[in-house]
């Protein structure tokens, strides 16, 4: 099998297991569905104990038709170190082939609230710390944000839509956005937070699929829709990378912050 259907599987792989956690079965009876299930899967032929030559079909297609058949009674449990163990040997787009690690997320499966950022990058040296999730000066900089609301960091999941810490030259595109949400889609399913927090326009736009700038998005809650019975709000602001090398605009993320320890009912100052 090649790298562009082995990439195709990982992806589907991935999609189905976020349908699965939400409780998207059966699929409905579409006919492109059915075009789809009627390709014809790959027959390579071997010979048989009795010297017959037998067909034997690839089990490419044995997911999709599995999630089509089987109905889900009831939403089964995500777990953080199973959606992890897929992040580690993730191969569905080319930034693997630069990866320099895997970098799922950090902290514990029951959280109030969940961090999300846009990638991990090394910094100009090639330096990249392990436990690192935005980077360096950056995951300081949050800590302090978090020490500033009064929320314990042990209540936080920090994760990005990125999950491959890239070298500081490598510019990821929508097509590795593309590939990696289902990831994060799944992290919300398992967690299920009192509220998210997207920091920067690319982990925004990926989790509101939203095209509006962050300045429109920004002082106001969004929901985000994990069933139908489960609705997350999210709460949009700007990036520790950006604050860096715009410190002007420490003052409206901080009054995003007060926002959100207010929603979170913090005794902040």
């Amino acid at each position: 099998m090649d790298n562009s259907n082995t990439s195709f599987l990982v992806g589907l792989k991935s999609l189905l297991k976020y349908h699965e956690a939400i409780g998207v079965s059966p699929y409905p009876q579409s006919d492109v569905l059915q075009r789809f299930l009627s390709i014809s899967p790959a027959v390579t032929r071997s010979t048989g104990s009795n010297g017959i030559d037998e067909q034997v079909v690839s089990a490419a297609q044995s997911p999709v038709e599995r999630a089509v058949s089987r109905p889900v009674e009831t939403i089964p449990t995500v777990k953080l170190s199973e959606i992890e163990d897929d992040v580690n040997s993730c191969s569905a787009c080319d930034l693997h082939k630069s990866r320099l690690y895997p970098v799922a997320g950090k902290g514990n499966q029951k959280v109030r609230l969940m961090i999300v950022g846009d990638w991990l990058a090394a910094d100009r040296n090639g330096a990249l710390p392990e436990n690192q999730v935005f980077g360096v000066e950056q995951d300081l900089m949050l800590g302090r944000m978090l020490t500033a609301i009064k929320l314990p960091a042990a209540e936080v999941f920090i994760t990005n839509v990125i999950k491959c810490a890239v070298p500081a030259t490598c510019q990821p595109l929508a097509v590795h956005v593309q590939s990696c949400v289902s990831y994060l889609r799944r992290q919300i399913v398992s967690l299920q937070p009192e509220i998210i927090c997207t920091m920067g326009m690319v982990a925004s736009r990926a989790v509101l699929e939203k095209s509006l700038p962050l300045s429109r998005l920004r002082g106001r809650l969004h929901p985000y829709k994990i069933n139908e019975k489960i609705t997350v709000p999210v709460l949009t602001t700007y990036h520790p990378t950006y604050l860096l090398q715009n410190p002007e605009m420490k003052q409206a993320t901080w009054a995003d912050l007060q926002f959100l320890g207010k929603r979170l009912g913090l005794p902040i100052g």
